[in-house]
């Protein structure tokens, strides 16, 4: 009952220190190296892949709402592609992903932290091409999610980040972003840091795949 009235409490405290209505729209260049990538065909002994990572897009928009016990959506794309080899072969490989997150913020600006929890679902629609055979790869996976973000007083500059972590079946999934973002007094901002995806995919549409995306990344956002 306490528990349940603490929770209450946060939830309606974190609305009533809300924006209104809030629109927050991001989008830029991820350029991650990929490392410890393994692949095989489901039940065999895996065989490893030296790639190279490509610069992708991400692009992302969030609605914050001041209604109680209504949780915010978000919605974040990245593109995750590198090619290389596997053994002597050629070996393509994208594992870019779409997550769609529910999440309720407990902190907006007071004592000028921020701070985010709830659930991701992250819909990953990619591919392993070998030799030029093409594998589909395609997977819905649940993450918990947190972020956090503190604003320097007197500044226009935050740093923080977020954590998005999960799986289920076998498969295990680490998202970790470290970011700084300027906001400007025109509702436009810049954004930067470093963001490390760890992903290791268990009977995949029959395929055992595992990878690491770890790289700078750099952007722009408006906010509302």
């Amino acid at each position: 009952m306490k528990k349940a009235l603490l929770l209450s409490t946060l939830l309606f405290a974190g609305a009533a220190n809300a924006d209104f209505l809030g629109v927050t729209a991001e989008a830029g260049a991820f350029s991650p190296d990929v490392s410890d990538a393994k692949y095989a065909t489901h039940g065999d002994v895996s065989s490893p892949m030296d790639l190279d990572g490509k610069t992708g897009a991400y692009f992302g928009i969030a609605l914050d709402h001041p209604i109680p016990l209504i949780p915010n959506i978000r919605l974040q794309h990245v593109n995750l592609k590198a090619d290389g080899s596997i053994g002597s072969s050629s070996a393509k490989l994208d594992l870019s992903n779409t997550d769609y997150t529910l999440y309720y913020r407990f902190l907006d600006g007071l004592f000028w932290l921020d701070f985010d929890a709830g659930v991701s679902l992250r819909k990953i629609d990619g591919s392993a091409t070998i030799s030029g055979n093409k594998h589909d790869l395609s997977d819905t996976q649940p993450l918990g999610y947190v972020s956090a973000f503190v604003t320097l007083p007197g500044t226009s500059l935050s740093v923080g980040g977020e954590v998005k972590a999960g799986g289920y079946g076998g498969t295990s999934i680490t998202d970790t972003t470290l970011k700084v973002k300027y906001e400007t007094p025109f509702f436009v901002g810049l954004e930067g840091g470093y963001r490390a995806i760890s992903m290791d995919l268990n009977d995949i549409d029959n395929r055992d795949v595992k990878a690491d995306f770890k790289g700078a990344f750099i952007g722009a956002f408006v906010h509302f």
